[in-house]
């Protein structure tokens, strides 16, 4: 159960979905809205996701057409065995005006299939909100289903609105499983008494798609030393403190064989390109925009260290979760260095798979950054530990096999 089908985002999702097709589970996808087919990578392709997509948030606008589409219904699967939900569905008390409007009849009706399936996984807290309804209220056989949650849907100045919005998901799924430890706290602070039904899966990665490439770009007999920042550019993610902080090794500290590139699109990409421009740093940074995956990937590859520079916004007190780029970064064989906010120190190992620097600290960033462009040998084998880290903890078969195991508790 997703918002949108496919999302080029949620490759953890899409990962998932693949693992358990080729374990030979029969996975049926109900979204809400379409994603863009076209646009998928590569290796999610030749699995028939497609034709497993069943569209639900997409009804007709007329009431004359709605009617017709409930008649279709009724002729197909019985009038008798679905007018009780057809009841249930058009209640105004419990689905409000829409439900008079047939729409939630209409939501029912593509979800009528569901019914044939063991278990229901609900991807993000709206997705396992919007599903439970029809459960709370006896339809769909009431499959047992799990919700997973990611971040986005606990944004942490909205726990007393979540304690609403998700208060029938949590009387009625088997299980919750969070993506950090973090986010289990900020699932705990909506229900606190959730924890024995919560379970810690953190979002994969394909590692057989990562593979450290060696860059041996030389200029004036000095290797130019290559940062990399990949992210959505929105205040939490911190682009801007990246640019102080690029400022402050190049000038404070005196690095001029230094190249920075910010990698995302977002609402802060002008107000990035005009910082840059007064700042003189156009020579040490380069905002690239969004990018396909091939060509982060190859970025990657010819660059030195990763970096994470996000914080904890003030108005939402919103913060990074996992940060599956974290994950993606240290595959490629990248060292990290990062603001230790949200769920971050729980995907870099401190000392060992990179530098965690206290938030908001740039001076201290800016430092560790130094540290590790003069050490190549600490980098070389922080690296090599940051793959063998990312391979080891999560990658998307050994993630899969703890889903299955979660599946198999639910169904017992």
């Amino acid at each position: 159960m997703l918002h949108e089908f496919p999302t080029l985002t949620e490759t953890f999702i899409l990962n998932q979905i693949i693992f358990l097709i080729r374990n030979d589970i029969d996975v049926r996808i109900y979204a809400l809205y379409p994603g863009d087919f076209s646009k998928l990578h590569l290796q999610y392709q030749g699995y028939g996701l497609e034709e497993r997509l069943t569209v639900v948030g997409v009804i007709p606008k007329k009431m004359t057409a709605r009617l017709t589409e409930t008649w279709r219904f009724f002729k197909s699967y019985g009038l008798l065995g679905n007018l009780a939900s057809f009841f249930k569905t058009i209640n105004p008390f419990s689905f409000g005006v829409a439900g008079l409007k047939l729409t939630h009849f209409l939501y029912y009706t593509r979800l009528f299939e569901t019914q044939s399936c063991d278990l229901i996984h609900a991807h993000f807290g709206q997705m396992g909100s919007f599903f439970s309804k029809y459960f709370a209220k006896g339809l769909l056989n009431n499959r047992p289903y799990v919700v997973s949650f990611h971040g986005y849907d606990l944004v942490p100045s909205e726990y007393l609105d979540n304690r609403i919005r998700y208060q029938s998901m949590f009387q009625t799924a088997k299980i919750s499983t969070v993506n950090s430890g973090y986010t289990g706290k900020l699932l705990n602070k909506v229900k606190t008494d959730i924890d024995s039904q919560v379970r810690l899966l953190p979002e994969s990665l394909d590692t057989r798609l990562f593979e450290k490439k060696r860059n041996s770009e030389v200029k004036l007999g000095q290797k130019i030393i290559k940062l990399v920042f990949v992210g959505r550019l929105v205040d939490w993610k911190g682009p801007d403190t990246a640019i102080r902080i690029v400022e402050k090794v190049v000038r404070d500290l005196g690095f001029a064989n230094l190249e920075l590139s910010i990698i995302g699109r977002g609402p802060m990409f002008s107000q990035l390109e005009k910082m840059v421009e007064e700042k003189g740093l156009s020579r040490y940074i380069k905002l690239l925009g969004g990018q396909e995956q091939s060509v982060v990937k190859s970025i990657l590859a010819e660059s030195d260290l990763f970096i994470y520079s996000g914080r904890t916004q003030q108005d939402t007190n919103r913060a990074e979760n996992q940060g599956l780029v974290l994950m993606e970064a240290q595959a490629m064989g990248l060292p990290v260095v990062a603001f230790d906010v949200g769920g971050v120190g729980e995907g870099v190992q401190d000392k060992i798979t990179g530098l965690l620097v206290s938030p908001e600290q740039v001076k201290e960033f800016a430092s560790r950054i130094a540290e590790l462009i003069l050490d190549t040998e600490r980098r070389e084998v922080m690296g090599e530990a940051a793959r063998s880290f990312v391979y080891d903890n999560y990658d998307m078969e050994i993630l899969g096999e703890k889903l299955l195991e979660i599946y198999s508790e639910v169904l017992s």
